[in-house]
Order: C-alpha cells, then structure tokens, then sequence
C-alpha cells in the first residue's frame, strides 16, 4: 500500500566510523513513487492520482508534455492524459524533483547545492535506465532503474544532512559540481554509493529498491545476474549524472579519437558498454538542454 507520509527518523542517529549518520525525512510524494515502481504495477492511475493530489506537480506535469521538446500539436489540459503521454518515468523525474523541493527550507543556504544533487538524482535514474534497456535487462528490472538510481544519488543529500557546511565546501573545492566518492570518503569515512542503502533501509523503501542499492555500492563480489547488471548501470549512471552537472560534459561525449580507440579496443564488452553509455548520455543531455536543467 502506498505510504500516506513521510517516513520520519526512527532513531536519533547511528554513529559510524566516527561519523554520526542522520537522516532527512524524506518526503511522501518520493516515497509514494518509489512503492508504485517497486510494485511493478503497470496501471498508471496510482501515479496519476499522487499527481492529481499535488498543485505544483500538476502544473508542472503539464508545462512539460506542452512544452516544444514533445511537439505536440493540441494542447493537453488533463492530467490523465499527461501523465499517459509521457510516461512514468518522465512523470516520476517530476514528482520526485519537487519532492526535493520540499526539502528546500532545510537547506537554505545551500540550495544550490541542493539542486546538483536533485540533478544528479533525476538523471542518474534515466541514465540507468538507459542502459538496462540497452542491455537488454530483463524488463522487471529495467523498470525499478529509474527509481533506484535516484535514490542512489540521494546518498548525498545524507551527507549535506549531516555537515551541511562542510559538505559545501568540499564541492567548491573540487573542480566538478559535486564530490567524487574518493573526496567524500576521505572527508567522512563514507561516500554516496555506501550511505544510499542505509537511507532506503531507514526510509523503509521496498527491499528490492535496498537491496539493489546495496549491490550498486559494492558489485565487485556479487555474482552475474540481472540485479548485478543493473546495480552497475546505476554506478555508470551516477557518474554520468555527475558529469552532465559540469558544462563541458556535451563536448566530451565523443571524438573521432575516442571512436578509433573503441574499434581497436580488445575487450568488445567493455566497448560496447562504453558505446551504449555514450548514447545514453547524448540523449540525456539533450533532452536537459531542450527542456531546460533542474
């Protein structure tokens, strides 16, 4: 059943390798969306319904299927029909954007930062999934990618929790948007990959969504199947949300060089994942410059 409110802390703090972990409430409507996609429901009216529910979601649920990225001729009015139109995972990226949202009172002097990771977190998801797809993921698991690769990004919004102040400052230290997993386990004894199982675990997010989490923060041991495939597209996802953060990704997507280097390569897989990343990322990218970053 779906949750009705945010999960709220159900203990004040865990204390971990010197670092006393605690954990922002996470907001219903993200909650909400996670459990309809763990599901696997394939009705869209649970969605259309938290939609309905929530003015600024609606809104902006509209302004996206109206806008010229879709090129519809007629414009659409009812949310029913948006939300068909675009799809869940498009509708999710909404609903769960503004779920971040929310939680902009409680980092006030650093929504900025707040936003890269709202970014990072959204198309994380998409790159993810993406890249199941291509693979040929079975389709069960494909459709948990969105929603899992999200919340694996959320692992920084922990660490901004957390050291808010802190936090900020290792990003203006680095010379891309956001901390790379190195930095943030230097400066806190854990990094984004690690903290984003124990935030679903406390959020008590479904246990596919933990479990797959768990394998995206360690896949080296686990052994070859779907779940392991896709725990590593949401790492090659996560990088690539990183990187579309910084201006210079689009241009550093392909070259002739890199495309000679790809052919001559001897491990095919290796390139044929590099090929299906590239794409993935081009199409991301490209649709963040028609409708605009978050």
């Amino acid at each position: 059943m779906l949750a009705s409110s945010a999960h709220q802390l159900r203990t004040p703090s865990v204390q971990k390798q010197g670092l006393t972990l605690t954990f922002p409430t996470l907001p219903s409507t993200i909650s909400k969306v996670e459990e309809f996609i763990a599901s696997g429901q394939t009705d869209p009216d649970p969605l259309i319904d938290i939609v309905e529910h929530d003015p600024s979601v609606s809104l902006n649920v509209l302004r996206r299927v109206n806008s010229p990225y879709h090129g519809l001729r007629r414009e659409v009015e009812s949310i029913d029909r948006a939300v068909r139109l675009l799809g869940f995972v498009e509708v999710s990226s909404i609903v769960m954007i503004e779920g971040v949202e929310e939680l902009r009172e409680h980092f006030d002097t650093h929504s900025a930062l707040l936003r890269q990771i709202a970014h990072s977190a959204v198309f994380t998801g998409r790159f993810a999934q993406g890249l199941t797809k291509a693979l040929d993921v079975e389709e069960d698991w494909t459709r948990l990618a969105f929603s899992a690769g999200f919340i694996h990004a959320m692992g920084r919004l922990v660490l901004l929790h957390i050291q808010p102040d802190r936090y900020a400052t290792l990003a203006e230290a680095g010379t891309m948007p956001l901390p790379d997993t190195e930095a943030e386990a230097h400066a806190f004894g854990e990094n984004y990959r690690t903290l984003a199982p124990q935030a679903a675990d406390h959020w008590e997010l479904p246990e596919r969504v933990c479990s797959v989490l768990q394998i995206a923060a360690s896949p080296a041991d686990e052994p070859e199947s779907p779940s392991k495939m896709l725990g590593v597209s949401i790492r090659n996802g996560g990088d690539l949300a990183r990187r579309d953060l910084d201006e210079n990704f689009a241009a550093s997507l392909d070259t002739s060089e890199d495309a000679e280097n790809s052919e001559a390569s001897e491990d095919s897989s290796v390139s044929r994942i590099d090929d299906l990343m590239m794409t993935v990322a081009q199409d991301a990218s490209t649709y963040a410059s028609e409708v605009g970053h978050f």
